[in-house]
């Protein structure tokens, strides 16, 4: 694996390409396509200017933070770091930052361009602005054919435009040892199971009342309850067994057996597996606005996805299930048992977890496109 520039204020040995985000809810996609590069070998690295600086990322892409959208400032990021490509995704375009990056003969390329995007930064409107911004762009990839249309119609060339959905978003998914995974499949055999994922204590009576409701249709039903918190899996264990429940604990070395109503993880960390294991789960802290997990890693495992109505963190990506009828909405505590029940039908359930797989995996095929236009603009200016 290529080893990170040593100083991440000089320009790094080899190919360049400044990632310009101005949507921070996209920043995301930037991540995922430097690790597939990463992942690929390829000797390419992205220079990320965002609003926020993102954690964890790929050791092939350098963080820069943005600047004002003027000739001066254009002219020195230019200067320091002399990018062989720019990728702009989605967000209003900058006139001044386009017009220098063109006066310096860098290629650019925008992606994940909505309707929306067809707009320039500050409200610049003056006639013929935005034709001149958007014919910088070599190639435009539009999310749909509303976001291609609006663009046809400011004036970007048909044949420079083509139609691929977003970029994929997704962060690695969480991994399991499959000895593991096979052990507890076996423990657990042909029962239904249901799942809930980073589970807080807030929520513990609605999920509590949600596994009674639903265990009278099927009465050897198992949930397996994942706490957001290694610390709280002794709590949560011993709050339920004064409930009457039959608890078995992870962090004690016992797995399920026939007896065993709920088994509580040792906390998120093998979360990977139990998503491997369950064809539902519930997404801890929905219900109470507490922090939760990305939906996009369960609905991506093949797993539905349910939900209650605090989800501010991933709204994004509830969003993009809801529109695709990919997940299911619980309005509360009383909701919670009644949506259980419903997909203890496996007809329902796989339903419900193709169609999130197909939302989860869809950005898959516009990445590849991406990474293709980045080879074919980057050969050019070899």
């Amino acid at each position: 694996m290529r080893q990170p520039p040593a100083d991440p204020a000089r320009r790094p040995e080899g190919p360049l390409v400044w990632v310009h985000c101005p949507d921070p809810e996209r920043s995301r996609a930037a991540m995922a396509l430097a690790r597939r590069l990463e992942e690929e070998r390829e000797p390419v690295t992205l220079l990320l200017t965002a609003a926020a600086r993102q954690r964890d990322a790929p050791r092939n892409m350098l963080q820069w933070p943005p600047f004002l959208d003027s000739r001066a400032a254009t002219q020195e990021f230019l200067g320091r770091w002399r990018p062989d490509l720019l990728m702009w995704i989605r967000g209003p375009v900058q006139p001044s930052l386009l017009s220098e990056t063109a006066r310096a003969g860098i290629p650019a390329l925008l992606v994940d361009a909505e309707a929306e995007t067809a707009m320039l930064a500050g409200g610049g409107w003056r006639p013929g602005a935005r034709r001149a911004a958007f014919e910088v762009f070599n190639r435009v990839m539009a999310i749909d054919g509303t976001a291609a249309a609006r663009l046809r119609r400011i004036g970007v060339a048909p044949d420079r435009i083509e139609i691929t959905g977003r970029l994929d978003d997704s962060r690695p998914l969480p991994g399991c040892h499959e000895r593991d995974r096979a052990d507890l499949a076996h423990a657990i055999g042909p029962r239904p199971v249901w799942l809930v994922a980073g589970a807080v204590e807030d929520e513990l009576t609605a999920i509590a009342i949600a596994q009674r409701q639903a265990s009278k249709r099927a009465h050897r039903l198992l949930l397996i309850l994942a706490p957001a918190s290694e610390t709280a899996a002794p709590r949560i264990a011993r709050s339920l067994r004064e409930q009457g429940f039959i608890v078995a604990e992870r962090g004690e070395g016992a797995e399920p057996d026939e007896a065993t109503e709920i088994y509580v993880a040792d906390g998120p960390g093998e979360i990977g597996l139990w998503y491997r294991l369950a064809p539902m789960t519930m997404m801890g802290g929905t219900l109470s606005g507490l922090p939760c997990r990305d939906p996009m890693e369960p609905a991506a495992l093949g797993s539905a996805v349910l939900h209650g109505p605090q989800q501010a963190r991933y709204a994004d990506g509830y969003a993009r299930l809801t529109a695709a009828a990919a997940c299911r909405g619980v309005r509360g505590p009383a909701d919670l048992g009644f949506a259980v029940e419903a997909l203890l039908s496996p007809d329902r359930a796989a339903l419900l977890a193709r169609a999130a797989w197909g939302v989860a995996t869809a950005g898959a095929e516009a990445t590849n496109r991406a990474i293709d236009l980045i080879h074919t603009a980057l050969e050019r200016v070899a």
